[in-house]
């Protein structure tokens, strides 16, 4: 909220990152006029800070992303990969690249592109799938299936990114 007011005071553009987490999971592919009906605490607080920085901006640019692989040090995914965990072979969702995410965020910030805006990778995969692709030992990581709290199929169409943007959207297997 504070960003979204000095933004505001000072005239300035405003991208605000969110998260798929927004979205219940129910059907997968979801499209920025979709409502917001997120299950768990994380994406009921990231549903309320889009809902702030719209209220109190005005015109934000939301981007909503997902999993964010790929970086010069090992990310989250990656670690959780290595070191061998849980995956849910029922949660799919829309893997980004991080240089394909900041490439695109930066090209936002020059766009008069206003509201929530989906900025994922082009195919979608299984958490399980995912983590296979990140070097996963299959031996050494335990299949699972999503509980209440988690969304199982978040997958994000970022069909409307890819419109706007110079920046290519890649998927996991490009990558």
């Amino acid at each position: 909220g504070t960003a979204a007011v000095a933004a505001a005071a000072a005239g300035r553009r405003l991208v605000h990152l969110s998260t798929d987490l927004v979205f219940d999971g129910t059907r997968g592919r979801y499209r920025e006029d979709d409502p917001v009906a997120p299950v768990n605490s994380y994406g009921r607080s990231k549903a309320e800070a889009e809902r702030v920085c719209a209220e109190t901006h005005g015109s934000p640019t939301i981007v909503r992303t997902t999993l964010i692989y790929g970086g010069g040090e090992p990310g989250p995914q990656e670690r959780l990969a290595r070191e061998g965990t849980r995956f849910f072979e029922d949660e799919i969702r829309s893997p980004v690249q991080v240089g394909d995410l900041a490439e695109a965020v930066l090209e936002l910030v020059e766009l008069e592109v206003h509201g929530p805006l989906h900025v994922a990778g082009a195919e979608d995969v299984s958490r399980y799938d995912f983590a296979l692709l990140l070097g996963a030992d299959a031996a050494r990581i335990e299949r699972a299936r999503t509980t209440p709290d988690r969304a199982p199929n978040v997958s994000l169409d970022s069909s409307r990114a890819a419109g706007l943007l110079r920046t290519r959207l890649r998927g996991v297997h490009d990558v």
